[in-house]
């Protein structure tokens, strides 16, 4: 008898209902070198302690992403045994990038080089870790280092280690650690979130669980996000947990799931409004209008490109050219502003020509996260992914290393995690 269903159209005929994919074997792969899996545990581990106000050559991250590819040079054949096609698309985007660097005659080489250099670290990043997390031992390592990392961030501003407040003229303060941005530290954390989230939701019995802690854990750092004052922060987490309402193997195991997520999201809103700081600047925002200065900086951003379509105003001159523009209608005088949106970045930088394909290399790695819901990540990939890109709607973080992170899990799920396995070989 065989176990296939058979439906019937609106025009009677039948046709086959797609089945679920069958567990199978874990993705082939080569055995990644013990010092390889430690620097890039090191690196996952290090992405929320950013150190932006101290006087180091680069900050902490950046750090540990160079000693992590130079590690490379023990195991290249793990390290770069595939390249995905999406790696190939932001290629050709900072090759666009370097085009309009030269022929539009940039007026702030420095600032232009150091972040071409950032890219393409980054890049590369994104090229090894996909091929790393074939290994189940990797991806088990790197989701830890994610919780745990996002945990003790969260612990370290809870109990003030090197906490830092910012006084916010609507009541309050805006805390966080180490002098960073409290927006990035938000969009951080929410990846911690919803990993937690989304381990507890897996049934790979073989990944990283936390059961009854869990929630203690997610409330946490929720707690950490709504101390940031980051209104975007909120949507990232919000958005990160609503993706998990897609999922489920039939009605009744989507309503519970869905029904978990409106919980999540309700304590964070609830949690949010209990917030003076938090509860002043949402109200801000709806009443007032008044979003940072983004309200100014998306119409001068929307103009310039009207202007420029093709190739834009040119790395980093865009952001100098927003600053001018922008000060005309702003008493404050800036010399530079960020356009706060990664879409407006990406197309007054290098016009259509060079926000092409960029957008196809994130559209592999969405469609990537999108193939591994029914393997053993189930929505986690998807749920990382959202969140993060979430972040770019009101900030453009285009050389964050928590966005390449997201970009590698989600491709790296799609070819190596999009179907069921059995426990893999020597992970216990």
């Amino acid at each position: 008898m065989t176990h296939s269903l058979w439906l019937r159209s609106a025009y009677g005929e039948p046709r086959r209902a797609p089945a679920m994919p069958a567990a199978a074997a874990a993705p082939a792969y080569v055995a990644v070198n013990p010092v390889l899996r430690l620097t890039l545990y090191l690196f996952v581990f290090s992405i929320p302690f950013e150190m932006p106000r101290y006087a180091i050559p680069l900050e902490v991250p950046t750090l540990t992403a160079s000693l992590f590819l130079a590690t490379t040079l023990l195991n290249p054949s793990a390290a770069f045994r595939r390249m995905p096609r999406a790696v190939l698309w932001f290629g050709l985007y900072l090759w666009v990038y370097v085009a309009a660097w030269v022929f539009l005659a940039n007026e702030h080489g420095t600032e232009t080089m150091r972040q071409f250099l950032f890219m393409v670290l980054l890049i590369a990043v994104l090229w090894v870790v996909y091929n790393l997390l074939a290994d189940p031992r990797v991806l088990r390592g790197v989701l830890l280092a994610v919780v745990i990392s996002c945990v003790v961030r969260a612990g370290m501003q809870w109990f003030g280690i090197a906490a830092t407040a910012m006084d916010v003229w609507t009541g309050g303060q805006r805390v966080t650690v180490l002098g960073q941005n409290p927006n990035l530290s938000a969009i951080i954390l929410s990846v911690g979130l919803v990993t937690v989230l989304g381990l507890q939701a897996t049934r790979a019995r073989w990944l990283p669980r936390f059961e009854l802690l869990s929630w203690p854990l997610a409330a946490a750092i929720g707690f950490a996000i709504i101390q940031s004052g980051s209104r975007g922060g909120l949507l990232c987490a919000a958005a990160g947990m609503l993706v998990f309402f897609l999922h489920g193997r039939t009605f009744w195991r989507r309503l519970m799931n869905a029904a978990v997520g409106t919980v999540a999201v309700a304590l964070l809103a609830w949690g949010a409004l209990q917030s003076e700081m938090m509860r002043g600047r949402l109200v801000e925002s709806a009443e007032a209008g008044r979003y940072a200065g983004r309200e100014l900086i998306y119409p001068t951003a929307i103009q310039m490109f009207s202007e420029r379509p093709l190739l834009g105003w040119g790395p980093i001159d865009n952001q100098y050219e927003i600053a001018r523009r922008i000060e005309r209608v702003q008493q404050q005088k800036n010399p530079s502003r960020d356009a706060h949106n990664l879409v407006l970045e990406l197309i007054t930088t290098t016009g259509v020509v060079g926000a092409l394909p960029f957008f196809i290399g994130i559209a592999l790695c969405v469609r990537g996260a999108w193939r591994a819901r029914w393997g053993p990540l189930g929505m986690l990939p998807l749920a990382v992914l959202v969140a993060v890109l979430a972040g770019t709607v009101t900030g453009t973080w285009i050389a964050s290393k928590v966005l390449w992170f997201a970009l590698a899990l989600a491709l790296a799920a799609g070819d190596h995690w999009s179907a069921p396995v059995s426990r893999p070989e020597g992970v216990r």
